[in-house]
């Protein structure tokens, strides 16, 4: 009777996802309620959820089993990096290229202060070019912490265009906004590196919450020390997309 119940529900919900896998698990646990089974919603949100990693394995050319496991296949491109951002990339970004250009990497960099993750898609269309390897998407501080899947959404955007390219999306140190802090966007970043096997996500949040002095009083954007630490944390990112061994 439980297998009964868990596969008509699996079925409900499946439909759904045609619409987005999303909306497709909201749609199963309203399907679910309306039957009044809550072991059936248990069992078919497990079988969906499994369901779901293989469409995002699918969409995003890669699997989430053997994550380590094996050599990666080699990145598209030629080995160049491109980085979008905000006003912190424009603080930090001197410093990548600094560190890239000593290593023979070739960089574009295209950054505006201000720009959500929306404005930082639109940098990232401008510069994208079939050379660069690694992509650094460096978003999201500007956008609403209310509103994390505009982040989820920019940065699906970015893994459909790119092929077998590295992605390296920085965690999160923005404003609180109506007393909603960075957790959701930054649990977006990590669901995302997930999903994507081989993605780096550098930690600026954790980098922040240890080392308070490299702020500026505003403590959103950091001191000079603060961006050459930042930028010391990306380049080590970009290095483990290319293979490379670094450190600082």
């Amino acid at each position: 009777s439980r297998e009964a119940f868990a596969l008509s529900n699996l079925q409900s919900m499946s439909s759904s996802l045609e619409r987005g896998i999303d909306q497709g698990l909201s749609d199963g646990e309203e399907r679910a309620d309306y039957d009044g089974n809550a072991e059936g919603t248990v069992a078919g949100q497990k079988a969906v959820s499994k369901e779901v990693g293989g469409v995002l394995a699918s969409r995003r050319g890669g699997g989430n089993d053997g994550l380590g496991a094996g050599s990666p296949p080699p990145l598209d491109g030629s080995g160049e990096v491109l980085v979008v951002g905000d006003s912190l990339e424009v603080l930090t970004s001197p410093y990548i290229e600094q560190y890239l250009k000593e290593q023979g990497i070739t960089v574009t960099t295209n950054a505006v202060g201000g720009y959500n993750s929306y404005q930082i898609y639109d940098l990232f269309q401008e510069s994208y070019d079939p050379s660069q390897s690694v992509i650094v998407f460096d978003a999201g501080t500007n956008d609403n912490p209310n509103y994390p899947e505009i982040l989820a959404g920019n940065l699906d955007k970015v893994a459909g265009q790119v092929g077998n390219r590295c992605m390296v999306v920085p965690t999160i140190h923005g404003l609180t906004v109506d007393g909603v802090g960075n957790q959701g966007k930054n649990r977006v970043v990590a669901e995302f590196a997930a999903s994507r096997p081989g993605t780096q996500t550098p930690d600026w949040a954790g980098a922040v919450a240890q080392h308070p002095e490299l702020m500026q009083p505003d403590d959103l954007h950091p001191i000079a020390e603060g961006a050459d630490y930042r930028a010391q944390l990306i380049v080590e990112g970009v290095q483990a997309c290319l293979g490379q061994s670094g450190g600082f």
